[in-house]
């Protein structure tokens, strides 16, 4: 039998920029299948959705959840707008404080719009719905989180509210099932907090007697 060493082939050299090359190209490919598996699932999720009953679906509110955080950042934002035009006019030839000010305003201005901005993405990317089967809670901009619990394995509904909350008829929710000693769905500001407990404790309840009646 004829032994055979490494001179015996010729392989191909591979630099590293083809190293690199290949690598970028994997990562790539993966993000790709990511994207595909994330629509799917939501595909399933939203067909899952369809085929029920919808009790309740919103995201969580603004101005009603955070309304002095919300009045500053819109103020500041229109200032901000106020103070960037005054500027531009201006361009310093003015000899009273109005040009530093302005400027002032605009920095303020564009606090506020990222503020606005960064929540208004958070809030419209967050959304809790309620069916007849099931409570669904979907988070993420970039990357999709979805959790859901079966309203006959629900534990428990706990309603929490600051004083605002209470006011604006807002409030932080927490959904614990009986396979979890920690609170499964957690959500903020959203609207109704007590119409949606309402109606989770209702059909939960009517989900569990179907159960033990089968």
């Amino acid at each position: 039998m004829k032994d055979y060493n490494s001179d015996d082939f010729d392989y191909p050299l591979i630099n590293d920029s083809q190293v690199e090359s290949y690598q970028a190209d994997l990562i790539i490919r993966s993000k790709k299948v990511d994207k595909q598996v994330d629509k799917q699932v939501d595909k399933q999720v939203d067909k899952q959705v369809d085929e029920e009953e919808k009790l309740y679906d919103s995201t969580p509110s603004m101005f009603r959840n955070r309304p002095f955080l919300f009045i500053f950042s819109v103020i500041a934002t229109v200032g901000g707008v106020i103070g960037l035009i005054y500027a531009l006019i201006d361009q310093g030839t003015s000899e009273s404080n109005w040009f530093g000010l302005s400027v002032m305003a605009a920095v303020l201005g564009f606090i506020g719009f990222m503020i606005l901005f960064i929540w208004w993405l958070e809030v419209i990317n967050t959304r809790l719905t309620v069916t007849n089967e099931r409570v669904t809670l979907r988070r993420g901009i970039l990357s999709k989180n979805i959790r859901e619990v079966f309203l006959s394995d629900i534990r428990s509904v706990q309603i929490n509210q600051r004083f605002l909350q209470r006011v604006m008829g807002t409030g932080h929710i927490e959904v614990a099932s009986a396979g979890s000693a920690d609170a499964e769905i957690l959500i903020d500001g959203i609207p109704q907090a007590y119409g949606v407990k309402k109606i989770i404790d209702e059909h939960r309840r009517k989900n569990q007697r179907e159960k033990s009646e089968e």
